[in-house]
């Protein structure tokens, strides 16, 4: 319990110490510090210091000094060590480390002279009586001579004259009667210079002193009039003159003690007092007149009660400021007026009413700064920016009211406090840094672990409140996202080491903006709203310094950090720009696949022929392409190989640079490998149909449309048509087209922000153009399982050509062999044996279809079918398109619609005629 007293007792020591504070001060707050510190104290218990490792230090210090060749300071560390080793105490190691952690450079700063600033002067030898009789011999007679300790003696006397003057003094203790006739003379004299007091004067000066007695304890509590203190047992009312109330009213509204008024402290309001009145005028005139007095006093005093607090935010010390100022002026003022009423010599009227009538329009804008101080009450502590805010409305409405002098007045204190305002602002926009105790300022700076890549995205954010409103002025809200886009530019040169390159770009001037500059009140300009003068000028002084920065971090991003080479890489890489090479790398695959090959998508054959594929362009970095792809089993690949949907476990990387990361986000990176993986399928399905033998028919056979080689004719060429279709509407409309709008755009970007959003778009725009958007959902998985069903087409036809290819061999070579020879027979089984081997090895299509029976379903209702269920996929996609096209949707959506239906009519007309 003790230990924890002692505790306390030291925290409020330390807090007064450090903070300024006594708990008498603020109580409230003493007391929040008091419990936080020891809170501190208590959760952070440090351990001694090592006092062998503090020995240790000290030793390689001394001879850190003796290598050095500096012997001085090691003998002299030496001696002082010795010399400690017999005066140490328990606190000695944790001094001898605070020492050595304070040490800066002591083998260059340290100088062996200083020392001798360390010792203690020496002191003055003692006096001996040796000395004092040196000085003072005690030879003379009167030196032993008893002391009159009379009340009359020379000792109530002394001065500072000489012992020779004392001894006079000591012969003359008795005074003769003469010194007594010279003391009474000397008074005599005085008394002839005193000039006798006319008490008539002083009566009349006493009589202008009418506050001399108490003022009644009377006022005029309510602001109606209502005289109701007249009543009976009231002391009289005192008549006074109008220049002595004139002066009494100058008294008050300079903020002085005034006898015709009282202060009421408790409730801030001054009122009247009600024992004097004017000799010539009705009291009620009288009265109204001091309680409009009294009125602008008290909003006065309000003012001057906000200028006299101490504030902590510079904003807030600003505006206090600028009050102060203007309340100085206006002080000032009032000395004028009352310079004219005395000491003139002249014949002058006094009036209060032509006082109150002057001094109005002179105090009506102290009076709105008045009522603006009483709003800001409130929220001055939490939102202190709000003062900018207050101000800008009141100067607008000073001017949509038509008072120039008032609104001159009020812009002026707003340009004033705005110029503190801004000095974060411009800190920022020039260096790019941040105070951590502002938070005034609307730009906060927040962790992240995204490192470099997210830099611009994560790293610095606009400060909101709780309800999602930015922490700034509201006629600040448009040009915040300019602002902290400056910022974070200057920010992202430093990090590519090119700040000091722009650093002469700010020092030009930038525009003024003050009262004079933007508002012009000579022009004709100036009759524009303040709201947009404002407006124009900050947008002005706000490019003055983005411009620079993003122009010189757009160049860098062009040039050094390959922006565009960076997109032309994501282009052949992901949208099959370089056909040619695009088919490589899909034709591998596809031929992995169909021969069932367990390893098709094994990561690093995959990585190793897309580097080996796309390396050899110039925009390629073969280094940062990598290919994931999620493995399975061989059943599951048996089933898994009859749709398209495979290749979405095959997925190709690409690592941008970091500054290129910042525009192209990893989101945009993931929409990019969808679009890849769908020109992928449709790639697939493609090359299976393309490479799809059909079989030798009589055109006879091909004439009937419930035959087997026209509806296979027939299918094959519809599923073929909708798959050219779909790659030529990707890469050619689509595709290549946004592609070169997007580059057009974001070289005419003003900066790093507006290239992010034009790339964003770019993105969201092929999202509903390739069909893969959430809202194309249905459309998409429609195309798919049209795809799906190619494939499967390819699937049946192979198991059905094979059949009846096996059928007409074997009754072939049963017929010719059995006319050969047996030595013929043999030779022959030999040599289809090796043709049949020889064909297995260069088919490039084989597969397996074994899952495929025409026992159950015959191979004509199977293309049956296959027709219906592709003509009612292709129907849906084509009207779905249609209807989102004509719902306000891409324009391109219609021509691919066109263009399927216009295959189903064709095979219609074709099959008719």
């Amino acid at each position: 319990m003790a230990h924890f007293i002692k505790t306390a007792a030291l925290t409020d020591e330390l807090i007064s110490a450090i903070a300024g504070l006594t708990d008498q001060q603020d109580s409230r707050h003493f007391q929040q510090l008091h419990d936080t510190t020891l809170k501190g104290l208590k959760q952070n218990s440090f351990a001694r210091v090592n006092q062998f490792d503090v020995h240790n230090r000290l030793g390689g210090l001394e001879e850190k000094f003796r290598v050095l060749d500096r012997e001085d300071l090691g003998d002299a560390l030496r001696e002082r060590l010795e010399e400690l080793s017999g005066r140490s105490s328990k606190w000695t190691p944790e001094v001898l480390s605070l020492f050595l952690e304070l040490s800066d450079h002591p083998v260059t700063k340290s100088k062996v002279q200083d020392l001798e600033f360390l010792k203690p002067p020496v002191p003055p030898p003692s006096l001996t009586w040796a000395e004092v009789i040196a000085n003072d011999p005690l030879s003379d007679d009167d030196v032993w001579e008893n002391v009159d300790y009379s009340p009359n003696s020379p000792e109530d006397e002394e001065t500072d004259d000489s012992l020779d003057l004392l001894a006079d003094t000591n012969e003359t203790q008795r005074p003769s009667s003469e010194s007594v006739d010279d003391e009474d003379n000397t008074d005599k004299n005085a008394r002839a210079f005193l000039v006798p007091v006319d008490a008539s004067v002083v009566h009349d000066f006493e009589r202008t002193q009418f506050w001399a007695e108490d003022p009644a304890e009377d006022s005029l509590a309510d602001g109606q009039g209502q005289h109701s203190f007249f009543r009976q047992g009231k002391s009289a009312i005192n008549p006074i003159t109008e220049l002595q109330a004139l002066r009494e009213v100058l008294f008050l509204l300079s903020g002085l003690p005034s006898s015709l008024f009282i202060d009421n402290t408790g409730t801030g309001e001054i009122s009247i007092t009600l024992k004097y009145t004017l000799q010539h005028s009705s009291r009620d005139a009288f009265y109204k007149l001091l309680q409009s007095f009294a009125a602008i006093a008290t909003q006065l005093q309000c003012l001057r009660h906000f200028a006299r607090k101490k504030q902590a935010v510079p904003l807030m010390q600003t505006f206090s400021a600028a009050i102060e100022r203007r309340l100085r002026n206006y002080n000032f003022l009032l000395s004028t007026i009352e310079e004219r009423f005395v000491g003139n010599g002249e014949n002058i009227v006094v009036s209060l009413i032509e006082v109150h009538a002057e001094m109005q329009p002179k105090t009506r804008p102290l009076l709105q700064l008045a009522r603006l101080v009483t709003d800001l009450e409130t929220v001055s502590e939490t939102l202190p920016f709000m003062v900018l805010d207050i101000l800008h409305e009141q100067t607008c409405v000073n001017q949509m009211v038509g008072d120039e002098r008032d609104y001159a007045y009020m812009a002026e204190i707003f340009f004033e406090c705005f110029h503190t305002y801004i000095e974060p602002i411009r800190r920022w926009m020039e260096h790019g840094k941040l105070e951590d105790d502002n938070d005034m300022f609307f730009v906060t700076g927040r962790s992240y672990e995204g490192g470099q890549s997210s830099l611009w995205h994560d790293r610095y954010a606009l400060r909101q409140d709780a309800t999602g409103k930015l922490h700034a002025p509201s006629f600040l809200h448009t040009a915040a996202k300019k602002v902290i886009n400056t910022g974070k530019s200057v920010v992202f040169l430093k990090r590519l080491g090119a700040y000091e390159a722009r650093s002469i770009a700010f020092s030009r001037s930038e525009p003024n903006l003050d009262f004079q500059s933007v508002c012009q009140p000579s022009l004709a300009a100036s009759q524009a709203p303040f709201s947009e003068l404002f407006e124009s000028a900050f947008d002005i002084w706000i490019e003055s310094k983005h411009h620079s920065a993003s122009g010189t971090l757009r160049e860098r991003l062009y040039s050094e950090c390959g922006l565009w080479r960076s997109l032309d890489a994501l282009e052949y890489i992901y949208f099959h720009k370089d056909g040619a090479l695009s088919s490589i790398f899909t034709t591998t695959i596809f031929n992995k696949i169909d021969r069932a090959r367990e390893v098709w998508n094994d990561r690093f054959l995959l990585t190793e022929l897309a580097q080996g594929v796309f390396g050899s362009l110039p925009y390629v970095d073969a280094r940062e392409l990598a290919v994931r792809s999620s493995s399975g089993g061989y059943r599951d690949f048996q089933s898994r190989r009859r749709s398209v949907k495979i290749l979405t476990t095959v997925t190709i990387d690409y690592a941008l640079p970091w500054p290129i990361q910042n525009i192209i986000k990893l989101q945009s990176l993931s929409s990019y490998q969808r679009i890849s993986t769908f020109l992928l399928q449709v790639s697939r399905v493609r090359y299976i149909l393309e490479r799809r033998r059909l079989l030798k028919e009589p055109f006879s056979a091909i004439d009937h449309e419930d035959g087997e080689a026209y509806l296979s004719y027939s299918l094959r060429h519809r599923l073929l048509w909708l798959a050219n279709t779909l790659y030529a509407y990707l890469t050619e409309v689509v595709l290549d087209p946004s592609s070169f709008d997007m580059r057009k755009r974001m070289a005419a970007a003003i900066d790093v922000d507006a290239m992010i959003t034009v790339h964003d778009r770019y993105i969201l725009s092929l999202e509903d153009q390739c069909l893969i958007s959430k809202k194309l959902a249905p459309i998409h998985q429609a195309i798919i399982s049209l795809l799906d069903l190619g494939i499967h087409f390819s699937d049946v036809h192979a198991q059905y050509a094979g059949e009846k290819s096996f059928d007409t061999t074997n009754r072939s070579l049963a017929s010719n062999v059995s006319q050969l020879p047996p030595w013929r027979r043999r030779r022959r089984r030999n040599d289809d044996y090796e043709d049949d081997s020889s064909e297995d090895e260069n088919e490039d299509c084989a597969a397996d279809t074994s899952y495929i029976s025409f026992q159950e379903t015959a191979y004509v209702d199977r293309l049956q079918k296959m027709r219906e269920q592709f003509e009612r996929l292709c129907g849906f996609v084509t009207v779905g398109l249609r209807g989102v096209s004509r719902a306000g949707g891409e324009p391109c959506w219609e021509v691919l619609a066109d263009n399927l239906a216009w295959n189903r009519d064709f095979t219609g007309i074709a099959g008719q005629s």
